[in-house]
């Protein structure tokens, strides 16, 4: 995490003030962060016909990881940078199916109403000295756009659609969590009241799949992540609020 966040001032720069989405996002916004996150996710606005991130990143001196990441040297090491990215064209054209049109509108959800947040991050490593009770310390903080949480849900809704089973898992567990934390409950609710109406229906749409008719399903994979993994109260609850925000 220190090596994350000490990136994200570099990052900064090269792709010119990117919104931080993905699990960083969700572990900066709530109360009770449960994980940690290996990835530096990503998400910038990208002018037609001008460089991509990832080129923009190349350039930079990072290498190719798969199509949407690269690995980036930082002062602390080599650090996955993923970059999502979000045309004004992309609303133009005529969408059929609703999960393109979710990630589509997700994105400039998340673009258009990202607020700055301090993160700061602390590792403490080795044995206490004399000097220091708590041993060697590495601490760095970034000043930076992160997602809220009400787009962080939608995005998540998205990502579980077509995602392998572990990263479904995550993006299951991660909407549970943004929904039952004391940091983020009411601000999901106050930020879906103001979103757009297809955005609503869509998200709508996605939530019903996941938490009614795939509900054991959803169980399941969160039940994988041990520990992490939020209880069968707190998914019924999540289940039970999605249900009454959009009805």
């Amino acid at each position: 995490m220190v090596s994350l966040v000490g990136a994200i001032p570099k990052v900064q720069e090269i792709l010119n003030q990117p919104v931080i989405v993905g699990g960083l996002a969700v572990m900066s916004r709530l109360d009770n962060a449960y994980r940690t996150t290996q990835d530096l996710d990503t998400l910038r606005r990208r002018i037609d016909g001008s460089a991509s991130g990832l080129e923009v990143l190349r350039d930079a001196g990072a290498s190719d990881l798969n199509e949407i990441g690269v690995s980036l040297p930082t002062a602390r090491g080599m650090v996955r940078v993923d970059v999502l990215e979000a045309r004004d064209s992309d609303l133009d054209r005529t969408f059929t199916d609703p999960t393109d049109r979710l990630e589509a509108m997700a994105h400039h959800w998340t673009l258009d109403t990202a607020t700055t947040m301090a993160i700061y991050a602390r590792d403490v490593t080795g044995p206490a000295t004399p000097q220091s009770k708590e041993g060697s310390v590495d601490e760095t903080h970034a000043v930076v756009l992160v997602a809220r949480p009400g787009p962080l849900v939608a995005m998540k809704l998205k990502a579980s659609i077509d995602r392998l089973a572990a990263k479904e898992a995550t993006d299951l567990n991660d909407i549970v969590r943004l929904m039952t934390d004391p940091g983020t409950a009411e601000r999901v609710m106050t930020d879906f009241e103001t979103a757009d109406k297809q955005l609503r229906q869509d998200v709508a749409l996605h939530a019903e799949q996941k938490f009614v008719n795939e509900m054991s399903n959803t169980r399941r994979l969160i039940r994988t992540l041990g520990n992490q993994g939020a209880s069968p109260e707190l998914i019924d609850g999540t289940a039970d609020l999605l249900s009454g925000m959009f009805t």
